[in-house]
């Protein structure tokens, strides 16, 4: 059978089918082609990963200057270059949050979160290090993980209460700087991916791998940015929970950034036309339909849909509000394991997302 063939058969049994994501039964019937793991991974190179690494790299690439500006007065006021340097940090965090939501290849490859984004702050390394006065590269490489990335740079520039020509704020520059080249080398990987052609063999399991990697964004959104938090600050409210980019006002968006990679690959958006293969982003709900399993395809989007809906009402302020999004994650994770990553034909294994 041909591939022609194969497509129009496919098609033609979808056209009974609803094919996009929310309550069942209300999209519009539309034809959905047969996809396989290669399509499913080129869409992810090409439509996903590969512009928000470029997104990324571009706001990292503007983080040194806008840290300069402020530690090397030119002319700007300390305070509007203060504002700006801040405003520069929350947008690069967030075109960080957006690409590693659901770290995959290169991010995974190249160790890249724990570079960027390694958590708890560690404020008396990042005294020291300051104390050692690194300057370029080569004298990055040899300060400790803990000390850089995007919690260091904003707890400087929150925290620290930098000023203009000191060591801390020269220490800042170089943290800005050490951020802006592995934003580059993402760049330059991921746009490296999609000139790779996947052949067939290799394309299950890298997409066996988005799958994992997915369901285990799932439980850090769930557990480590959301519920521990919450849980930890304890009864009473005498201590407010200790979310992620809550020095830079930044949490909600943070979350919504997240939440928008696992969104983005989990399930089609309302009115979205359906692509054809090698032609665009394949969501998992999509390809499961293109393979005839919309009863589980329906069930995932209506899974999303809830947690959708939980994740953007979850505000920092509100505890309450935040663990129901928690509680909207775990059922739409229990669902991905027991139903979605079997009928992908994919074994969950154990990630170091999970929680307790």
């Amino acid at each position: 059978m041909t591939v022609r063939l194969t497509f129009a058969l496919s098609a033609l049994a979808a056209l009974c089918l609803p094919a996009a994501a929310g309550t069942p039964g209300t999209r519009p019937v539309v034809a959905v082609p047969y996809y396989t793991a290669a399509a499913f991974m080129q869409g992810v190179h090409e439509h996903w990963y590969a512009p928000r690494a470029a997104e990324f790299a571009r706001q990292g690439a503007r983080l040194e200057p806008a840290l300069q500006a402020y530690c090397e007065p030119t002319g700007t006021a300390p305070a509007a270059a203060l504002q700006q340097a801040r405003g520069q940090w929350r947008e690069t965090a967030l075109a960080w949050d957006r690409l590693s939501g659901v770290s995959a290849g290169p991010l995974v490859a190249r160790r890249s979160a724990r570079q960027i984004d390694f958590v708890p702050t560690r404020p008396e390394l990042i005294q020291r290090a300051i104390e050692k006065a690194p300057d370029g590269p080569a004298a990055m490489e040899r300060i400790g993980t803990p000390a850089k990335g995007l919690p260091a740079l904003e707890w400087l520039l929150w925290k620290a209460r930098l000023a203009p020509a000191t060591p801390a704020c020269r220490y800042a520059v170089q943290v800005a700087a050490d951020i802006a080249r592995e934003a580059e080398a993402l760049a330059q990987a991921f746009e490296a991916a999609t000139r790779e052609p996947l052949e067939a063999e290799p394309a299950p399991a890298a997409m066996a791998e988005v799958v994992n990697q997915w369901v285990g964004a799932l439980e850090r959104l769930r557990w480590q940015d959301m519920e521990r938090p919450v849980r930890s600050a304890g009864q009473g409210g005498r201590q407010p929970p200790a979310f992620p980019r809550l020095l830079g006002a930044a949490t909600q968006a943070s979350w919504q950034a997240r939440w928008e990679a696992v969104r983005r690959l989990g399930a089609a958006l309302p009115g979205e036309p359906v692509p054809a293969p090698n032609r665009g982003l394949v969501p998992l709900e999509t390809y499961l339909r293109g393979r005839g399993l919309n009863e589980v395809a329906d069930r995932l989007a209506a899974a999303m849909a809830q947690a959708d809906l939980a994740v953007r009402r979850a505000a920092p302020q509100s505890p309450p509000r935040v663990l129901e999004a928690a509680a909207a994650l775990t059922a739409l994770k229990r669902y991905a394991e027991d139903s979605a990553a079997p009928a992908l034909e994919v074994s969950i294994g154990f990630s170091d997302a999970d929680g307790d």
